[in-house]
């Protein structure tokens, strides 16, 4: 997973873990940050075709991308680098079934899910998982001293996610933001919000509330003096 470059003028890291067809949350932080570089994970291969060609022009209504999509000139410009897998806690790189909700892209997943509460799966595919830790192992951390921020939405996969970071996430990441869905899909249970605070303290962060965030949201004390510096948006 070292098969990108960082312009030179970034200053600093996020990572979007879930983008969907809109990759709406990398949008706004690179609108908003002219100096930033954003790594994203998306496994759909659709919405990753989508985002590398900037075509939101979905196959179906019902894929409709609210917010403000990704333009293709952040892509274009170096400073976003999407990577087309899924994120697990894994320790070699596996295939695993994904789970493609016919209904809505963005609730596709590794779990499946009752078509009572998300609609029907259109089709299952295998998709290469990593773990964060792979991410991390080959990332310049001489360039780069911390991780500003992680957000993850990947629908019953976030808990699994964070322990796949290993010490990276208590020793290098400022701020992280996780959705707890994981009543909505099958075999995901302990994806919720007292595990993933349960985890979260066991490794130095503490769980605040952002005014920019609805999941959610952990600063690492080890970081605290840098809260004030970093912009984070989740909504």
């Amino acid at each position: 997973m070292n098969n990108y470059t960082i312009p030179l003028k970034c200053s600093h890291v996020k990572i979007d873990v879930g983008l969907s067809y809109g990759a709406n949350q990398s949008s706004n932080w690179l609108d908003t940050e002219n100096d930033v570089m954003v790594f994203g994970f998306e496994p759909n291969p659709e919405a990753y075709e989508c985002l590398m060609k900037g075509n939101i022009q979905l196959r179906h209504p019902a894929h409709a991308v609210g917010g403000n999509p990704l333009n293709k000139e952040h892509i274009d410009s170096g400073r976003m680098h999407i990577f087309n897998v899924a994120l697990s806690n894994v320790n070699t790189i596996s295939d695993m079934d994904f789970y493609v909700n016919s209904k809505d892209c963005g609730t596709s997943s590794l779990y499946p899910h009752e078509e009572v509460y998300l609609g029907p799966i259109e089709k299952i595919i295998k998709v290469p998982v990593y773990s964060l830790k792979m991410f991390f192992d080959n990332f310049n951390w001489e360039r780069f001293a911390y991780i500003d921020y992680i957000k993850i939405d990947a629908q019953g996969s976030d808990l699994n996610i964070l322990k796949s970071a290993g010490h990276y996430l208590s020793e290098k990441v400022v701020y992280v933001t996780a959705e707890p869905d994981g009543n909505q899909y099958i075999g995901a249970g302990d994806c919720n919000t007292e595990n993933i605070t349960q985890y979260m303290n066991s490794i130095s962060f503490i769980r605040i509330n952002h005014p920019n965030t609805n999941d959610p949201t952990f600063i690492n004390k080890n970081f605290l003096h840098l809260s004030n510096k970093i912009y984070i948006s989740q909504k």
